[in-house]
């Protein structure tokens, strides 16, 4: 069946360059990748395919993560670029009112049909409409080391904050250390339980507004990093410079950490740890308004800039990239998660997290959006290390985050 269907998708993508004279096209394709990383050399060998197909030749730029900072500057003035990558939120959000509407081409493909639902949801949401395609997705939850779950007698992942506690109990108990958190990720952590208390667009309207004071739900995902302190259920080197807390889980000193699915990844690469990380939906929390089924999920973007006079052929590129072989391709080579719901196939490395991923159904932003009000972005993740750390009360803590709003 998935052969049948990667043959389908290349007949339409075939059927749809009818108009595209072949050899006389030229892309111009300007990637967040640098040439050496595994995402630039799995995406050349799918343009190399494209070009031997169709004739259409593919000009890289591999622009690294400068990207963000230049191709908006590019599209203002006129550049010859038919199709440019990066973060899909930032595309959509921030450059949507100067791209292609992909609308028609993504019917005429089906492209609804076997893309993973929630990611062009988003986009809509952002763009309203289809003015970017998403591919190279991740989601979100608690990594754990299934081994040391297994060694503490813990047969069924944590789904609410008590059975979490529990969990936790049993870890230290069996001499290991629960959970670690690097530095890099304490909003994270901290976005989670605060979006599980009062969900994302509360949180939101609270770093905007400010009132931390008044806000039950601030103080309860609070005093639950302070409970993990409290319980010694935190590691003592809470929290780490990352990526050393993360590394524990290969390392075997902690067994838990909040985070998302490059973790297995890169803990393979920094421990060459072999056993199994697997990953569960952060749990839901008494009285909280949103289940343990949502998660911050996020992916990279293609984008077509409205300037482009090749848009149906840039397209055509980017359905290579984002679905059948390609994307399968794509998935296997860097361990990410393959976009096209028909590959059903996953890296290996990232077999633990397949059932928390399939379970999810509803879409968070980075750092559950937290981040809405750059003026506190510094101040709150100072404030959070302290929490931590346990240099503030859960009340300290609010009290500080109130001060620091005025």
């Amino acid at each position: 069946m998935k052969k049948i269907a990667a043959l389908l998708v290349a007949l339409v993508m075939m059927l749809s360059m009818t108009a595209v004279a072949e050899g006389t096209t030229e892309l111009t394709y300007w990637s967040m990748w640098s040439s050496t990383e595994p995402q630039a050399i799995a995406i050349q060998k799918i343009i190399d395919e494209y070009t031997a197909a169709t004739g259409v030749k593919v000009n890289v730029e591999w622009m690294g993560r400068d990207i963000k900072t230049t191709i908006e500057t590019a599209i203002d003035a006129g550049e010859k670029v038919d199709l440019f990558d990066d973060d899909f939120q930032r595309v959509s959000q921030q450059l949507g009112g100067k791209l292609t509407d992909l609308e028609e081409m993504a019917k005429a493909v089906n492209y609804d049909d076997f893309a993973i639902a929630a990611l062009p949801a988003a986009v809509r949401g952002w763009a309203s409409s289809l003015k970017a395609i998403p591919y190279q997705s991740y989601s979100s939850g608690i990594l754990y080391n299934v081994e040391m779950f297994e060694a503490a007698g813990i047969e069924a992942a944590p789904a609410t904050w008590e059975e979490l506690l529990a969990a936790c109990e049993k870890l230290k108990a069996a001499g290991y250390a629960p959970f670690a958190q690097d530095d890099a990720y304490v909003r994270y952590t901290y976005g989670f339980l605060l979006a599980r208390y009062i969900g994302q667009d509360a949180v939101k309207e609270l770093v905007i507004n400010g009132d931390w004071a008044e806000n039950e739900g601030a103080l309860k995902a609070a005093q639950r990093i302070e409970e993990l302190h409290t319980l010694g259920y935190l590691s003592d080197e809470v929290p780490g410079t990352y990526p050393a807390s993360q590394n524990g889980l290969g390392f075997g000193t902690t067994a838990m950490v909040v985070c998302a699915t490059w973790v297995p990844n890169e803990v393979l690469t920094n421990t060459e740890y072999t056993g199994t990380i697997g990953m569960y939906n952060f749990p839901s929390v008494e009285g909280g308004v949103d289940p343990n089924t949502y998660a911050n999920i996020g992916a990279q973007a293609f984008g077509i800039p409205a300037t482009s006079e090749n848009a149906q052929a840039a397209f055509d590129l980017i359905m290579a990239i984002v679905s059948g072989t390609g994307d399968s391709m794509l998935a296997m080579e860097t361990n990410s998660l393959p976009c096209d719901t028909r590959n059903t196939e996953w890296p290996e490395l990232l077999a633990g997290c397949k059932d928390a991923v399939n379970a999810q159904t509803g879409v968070y932003d980075w750092n559950m959006g937290l981040g809405e009000n750059a003026d506190i972005d510094a101040t709150l993740q100072t404030n959070l290390l302290k929490l931590f750390e346990g240099g503030f009360t859960a009340q300290q803590f609010i009290d500080a985050m109130e001060e620091a709003s005025k």
